[in-house]
This record gives structure tokens, C-alpha cells and sequence, in this order.
């Protein structure tokens, strides 16, 4: 008889052989045959977390990283509900996770029995792949079994990466006894010698649509003015091939925050668009032709002014889901980016370049009356946060951000001198939950130290999650913006409905962060000042450990800053 250890021996070593040797692990008496097995396996390197929410964002951290799924165990009951946040920033993102619940067996399912719930399918539509596994002592086979474990692993790392979802069903005794001793069968031992996957993946393809690269082509001929927007989840890899091809055609891209582009100084790169279309000269004309590449993009103010049915839309990414909330994309084209660019004409019509000189000339002034307001500004801002940030990275942090207010100052007032590390960011829901233990799960994946940019909330909202970030190899630097409520919603037409406002969103705590970090023995820091947040976070930044720089802002002062630059910029 197959016990329940037997049997999650072969998942572990299965999952490992197919390449996810990272196991999250939350503790739990039903998942006790799993976590064993990937205890004592000699590859499995492991995490420990009591926080499934927690743990599952660290496990989207690294995956986002590496492109290679972790594997999350957890018992049953709502500690496999505790994951589904996570579970829908990856599967709205396409990361790569997967997920081994335990859980009751069949009979002690709606009878009332303890810790028992309805956990088959419970991810619903944002799993790639979900099954049951019955008991072991069903008569789970090693056929059985593994044919699914390789399944599962296809379709989480397929052409739509994504979560997966296998729920292990156990009957006590959860470990072997005496009378529980399992017989290792022919096949198994071959499987076992053999070091190999059991049931080879074969890899999926995207075919080559030339009849569709053909009109692409035929409608760039045909256009005077283009645009190349840049969503995020392009690989690094692709920045060179962009650069070409907007140099060919003449025109201007527009790189999301998290794209390496928006940092690096070249011709065609409007770094400052979001506030350059603020402008009432780029407002007024619009591209004939607007190519995006990848997935969605951050700026709001970008997708209104898309929002023009005379704009021939083509959208290229990789993965199927459709991107189109202006519900006006003309063409699709799903396709390895590698392969499109190696599939255009060697040479291209250039468009007309005034539209590109147009981009150069309003983000030049954009950026010098940036530059210029923030120098005269009396109070230390946000916006002069993203600013330094930007300009005093070190070159080997990562840079996460935070959802909310963080990602969009730094979209805004970043300069083009970002480092060389990889930017990150939840974009898939935009929640504030997880972030804490997503930077964490970044670095664990990476020998490089990260910096993320975190609001107060978000903060708050995932303080257990300091623990990882204590226990990280490498320094996590947190500078904290603590603005002592929702700072967005000070930009949104609510903030106008005063009887309400302050209780119900702006949501003031009035709490200070430095005994979070004296819990957690993290080092702290305040800096409330231009010259001693510069000085704090670039000698925090020569440090060997994981520290919080803390800045206590005024979101109605910060709006008001914000209003006075876009106004400068709306009448320059």
C-alpha cells in the first residue's frame, strides 16, 4: 500500500527534477507528509513561514525573479484561502506558482469534521491546472501520480504561465507506522535510479502569423506617425531590438515604470511622458500608428490619451490574455518577441519625424521645469523620494515599488539614471497586500541587495512579513512613506466630499513604524529632510543588512505640490 510520506516523496522529487527546488512552507499537522518529504530531500532548499498570505507573496517574489515556479505547502482549512490573493496577482500576471494543499479525505468533507472545507477548484478561474489527489492508500500509483505532478508543471510554466493547484488528500496515520510500510515496486525503483523526469515535457510553440506581420508592415508603410508603448513583463533581453526598431521608424517610446528603458537615456526614449502629456501640444496631436508592445502599462493619463478610435492600434505579447480596456486593439499578435523582430524587413519606411521631435521638445521642458520646481519646493516631498532614488540607487540594488502612490512617483519624477537591477512591482491586481514579503521573495532568488518604496498602508498591511525580510541573505532597504493614511486618495474626486473624506479613505492611524522594526530587530532610520534622506539612504545602502528608512509626509501638502507641477506644466 502506498503510504501518504511515499507518495509526497514523489511529488517533492518529481517537482524538483522539473525544476522547482524552492518550497514555502507554512507549519500544519494535515500537510505533514509533505513538508517531511521536502525536509529531508538533500535539494530542496526551504522557507519557512507561519503567514500562508505572507508566504505565498514570497513565493510569487521569487518566480517573478527566476521564471521558475516555487512550490507552496500549506494544511488544510483557510490556510489554503490565505494563498488566493497571491494566486490572483500571478495568474493576472502570469507568474509561474504552484501550489500542494493538504486536505481531509473524501469522507470528512461537509460532514463537519474539523479544519475542513471545500478546497477542490477553490482558486476557481485563476489557475491554470487544479486537481484532486485522492488518499494514497486509494491506490495511488506512481503512474498516477506523477503523470499529474508533470502535467501541473506544463501548464504552470506553458505559454500562459501561471498558478497550479494540486490538493493531496490525506488519511491518518499521516506518517508510516509499523503497519504502514510500503513496498517500493519495480517501476519505482527504475524511476528512482534513473534521476529523470518521469513523463518529459514537450515544450509549446507560438507559430510564426506572417499574414499578420505582413499587415503590421503594410500599415507601418502607410503611416506618417507612429508610437511604440512598452508595457511591462518584456524580459530585459528585448531592450536592444526596441531601441532599433523605434530608431528605424523615426518615433518615439514610451516605456512603463517598470521597463529598464524608462531609465536609459536615448534619442527615442520619453522618459517624463506621463507628465509630458500634461501638455497641451502633445494632448492635441496623436500618432497614426501606435505599436505596444507587452503587457498593460501603469499610466492612466497614457491610456486616455490613447483613447482615439483614429489611432490604429497593434498590440505583440506573448501570452493570450486580452489587453484592450480602451476595447479599441485592431490587431493582436501573439508571438515570442525574439521571433517578430527577426521576422520584420531588414529595413523599414521611416515615419515623419516631427512627431518624435514634437516628444523631444515638450519632455525637455517638462523635465527642466520638474527639475526646477522640486529645487525651489519648501517642503521635503514624495516626489523628491523617487527623485533621489532614482538618482542614488547603487548599481547593483533591484528596485522594488509599491502599488498606489510609490509606483506613480516614480513614474512621474524618476530620473533616466536609474541603476542597472531589474525593476519590480505587483502590477497584476495592483493590491497593497504582499509586498513586504514579494520584495523578500525577489531577493531571495538574486545575489544583489533590492530597495523598495512602500506607502504606509501597504506596509501595515503586510508586517508580518517582516520576518522574511530579516531573515533575507541580502539587504532589503524599505524606505517607508508614511503619509498617515491613503495619500491617493487625495488626487481622486472623493477627496472633495470633506463630511466623509478623512474617515472613510483617507483613513489616518496616526502610528509610527520604529517599534515595528525594534519587533522585528530590524534597524531604523527617519529622515524628514531632503539632505538627511539622501545621507540615510546611500550610507543604509553600504550596509550588510536589511534596514527602514521611515519619512513622515502630509498628503495634503503632497497634493498640493503635485497640483502646482502640473499646473506649470499645463501653461508652459
Amino acid at each position: 500500500m502506498t503510504t501518504n510520506l511515499t507518495a509526497s516523496e514523489w511529488i517533492i522529487e518529481e517537482l524538483i527534477r522539473l525544476g522547482s527546488t524552492r518550497f514555502v512552507i507554512s507549519p500544519g499537522s494535515r500537510s505533514t507528509p509533505l513538508t517531511v518529504a521536502a525536509a529531508r530531500n538533500p535539494r530542496a532548499k526551504t522557507t519557512i513561514h507561519y503567514d500562508e498570505r505572507g508566504a505565498a507573496y514570497f513565493a510569487l517574489g521569487h518566480a517573478r525573479t527566476t521564471g521558475t515556479p516555487a512550490v507552496l505547502i500549506c494544511t488544510s482549512g483557510t490556510a489554503v484561502a490565505n494563498y488566493f490573493p497571491a494566486v490572483i496577482e500571478a495568474s493576472m500576471d502570469n507568474i509561474p506558482l504552484i501550489i500542494l494543499s493538504a486536505d481531509r479525505p473524501p469522507e470528512l468533507i461537509d460532514v463537519g469534521a474539523n479544519q475542513a472545507i471545500f478546497q477542490e477548484n477553490i482558486y476557481c478561474n485563476y489557475t491554470r491546472f487544479a486537481r484532486n489527489l485522492l488518499p494514497p492508500d486509494n491506490g495511488g500509483s506512481l503512474n498516477q501520480t506523477l503523470t499529474i505532478v508533470d502535467e501541473l508543471y506544463t501548464r504552470t510554466v506553458g505559454i500562459r504561465p501561471g498558478p497550479t493547484h494540486l490538493n493531496c488528500m490525506f488519511r491518518e496515520p499521516l506518517l508510516p507506522t509499523d503497519d504502514h510500510v510500503h513496498e517500493s515496486s519495480v517501476d519505482e525503483k527504475q524511476w528512482a535510479l534513473s534521476e529523470s523526469i518521469y513523463k518529459p515535457m514537450i515544450p509549446e510553440v507560438l507559430p510564426i502569423p506572417t499574414d499578420t506581420i505582413e499587415q503590421i508592415v503594410d500599415k507601418i508603410k502607410a503611416s506618417q506617425s507612429g508610437l511604440i508603448v512598452v508595457g511591462r513583463g518584456l524580459q530585459d533581453q528585448h531592450n536592444e531590438n526596441i531601441l532599433k526598431l523605434a530608431t528605424a521608424l523615426n518615433c518615439p517610446i514610451l516605456p512603463d515604470v517598470q521597463s529598464e528603458l524608462r531609465y536609459t537615456r536615448h534619442p527615442n526614449v520619453i522618459n517624463h511622458f506621463d507628465l509630458s502629456l500634461l501638455h497641451s501640444r502633445l494632448r492635441e496631436i496623436k500618432p497614426e500608428l501606435l505599436i505596444h508592445l507587452g503587457g498593460a502599462f501603469t499610466s492612466k493619463r497614457l491610456l486616455t490619451f490613447l483613447n482615439d478610435p483614429q489611432i490604429y492600434y497593434v498590440a505583440i505579447k506573448t501570452t493570450p490574455e486580452r489587453i484592450d480596456p480602451n476595447h479599441q486593439v485592431d490587431i493582436t499578435l501573439q508571438i515570442d518577441l525574439n521571433d517578430f523582430f527577426l521576422s520584420l524587413p531588414s529595413t523599414l519606411p521611416a515615419f515623419d519625424s516631427n512627431y518624435l521631435i514634437l516628444w523631444r521638445e515638450v519632455e525637455q521642458t517638462t523635465r527642466k521645469l520638474v527639475r526646477s520646481e522640486l529645487a525651489s519646493a519648501i517642503e521635503f516631498s514624495e516626489p523628491h523620494v523617487s527623485k533621489i532614488i532614482s538618482e542614488t540607487i547603487p548599481q547593483n540594488h533591484s528596485l522594488m515599488l509599491g502599488n498606489s502612490l510609490a509606483i506613480r512617483e516614480m513614474e512621474m519624477f524618476a530620473s533616466s539614471q536609474k541603476s542597472s537591477g531589474r525593476i519590480f512591482a505587483n502590477r497584476g491586481t495592483s493590491g497593497i497586500d504582499g509586498l513586504l514579503a514579494t520584495a523578500a521573495g525577489i531577493q531571495s532568488s538574486t545575489d544583489t541587495p533590492l530597495t523598495l518604496l512602500i506607502g504606509d498602508l501597504a506596509f501595515l498591511h503586510d508586517v508580518n512579513s517582516l520576518a522574511l525580510v530579516k531573515a533575507s541573505s541580502q539587504p532589503i532597504v524599505i524606505v517607508l512613506i508614511n503619509n498617515n493614511g491613503g495619500g491617493i486618495f487625495n488626487f481622486l474626486p472623493v477627496q472633495a466630499e470633506t463630511d466623509v473624506f478623512e474617515e472613510y479613505f483617507g483613513t489616518p492611524h496616526d502610528l509610527r513604524m520604529e517599534n515595528a522594526a525594534r519587533l522585528f530587530g530590524i534597524p531604523y532610520l527617519q529622515a524628514n529632510d531632503l539632505d538627511t534622506f539622501k545621507s540615510s539612504y546611500e550610507k543604509t545602502c553600504s550596509k550588510n543588512h536589511s534596514s527602514i528608512i521611515e519619512i513622515t509626509s502630509d498628503r495634503y501638502k503632497n497634493h498640493a505640490i503635485h497640483e502646482k507641477i502640473y499646473s506649470t506644466i499645463r501653461e508652459s
